[in-house]
């Protein structure tokens, strides 16, 4: 798993940074795009048992997220996304466990491909694979995770700049790169994820949207 989720990375990024490197399209078909918002997190981590209940350790959190995406004039897109979470409820084999320290903390990664499934008048549904990075301090150890994951996001124009975007993410992970490698190693780590955002761009303007924000030069232009 750890050698797949290293492999995946590579080759990720190689795709992410060919369509800048290789274009051969007028460079102003190449933009950034940002978006951020709320995010939320399931996390579950398992170590298995002989003869007894598994452990199943599991955080759910919270926090605010950060994406950037390459638009390119192909069917996909390359991304990045980060974010910051705080851990809000733990729990070992259901039990709540309560933190004797409220300083803690996580952070996660995600560098992928978006790829453009559906573009209909007012709503756009985009997938993709990425590689998953995550951090998290916690009372026992300072967790580090890398794996595979995928994505499912949807958008709705609101206006002509704005646009409404909500993102699912399901990850499958290595999860012994932190300080539980040796004591406390899981055989199983996995985590979902949603979002909830916005996204304001001057270049990727919305033809059609629910509310219009364009000058008259821009419906001009637009409507041609």
């Amino acid at each position: 798993m750890k050698k797949l989720a290293v492999s995946a990375f590579f080759t990720l990024l190689a795709i992410s940074i060919a369509p800048g490197a290789f274009a051969q399209d007028d460079a102003s078909d190449y933009y950034l795009l940002f978006s951020e918002g709320a995010t939320c997190s399931w996390l579950t981590r398992i170590i298995k048992q002989t003869g007894r209940s598994n452990f199943v350790f599991e955080d759910y959190l919270a926090g605010l997220y950060f994406r950037t995406d390459l638009h390119t004039p192909t069917f996909f897109t390359p991304m990045l996304r980060i974010a910051a979470l705080y851990p809000l409820v733990s729990t070992f084999n259901q039990f709540p466990q309560k933190p004797k320290l409220p300083l803690h903390f996580g952070a996660d990664m995600n560098l992928g491909v978006n790829l453009k499934i559906l573009d209909f008048m007012y709503f756009r549904l985009n997938a993709g694979p990425a590689v998953h990075l995550f951090f998290l301090n916690s009372e026992r150890w300072n967790y580090f995770e890398l794996g595979t994951a995928a994505f499912v996001g949807m958008e709705m124009p609101i206006s002509q700049r704005w646009t409404l975007t909500c993102n699912g993410l399901a990850s499958l992970d290595y999860g012994n790169l932190g300080g539980n490698r040796n004591m406390e190693p899981f055989d199983i780590a996995y985590q979902y994820q949603i979002d909830i955002g916005v996204r304001y761009s001057k270049k990727m303007i919305n033809r059609t949207s629910l509310f219009s924000d364009k000058t008259p030069q821009e419906a001009s232009r637009l409507s041609r």
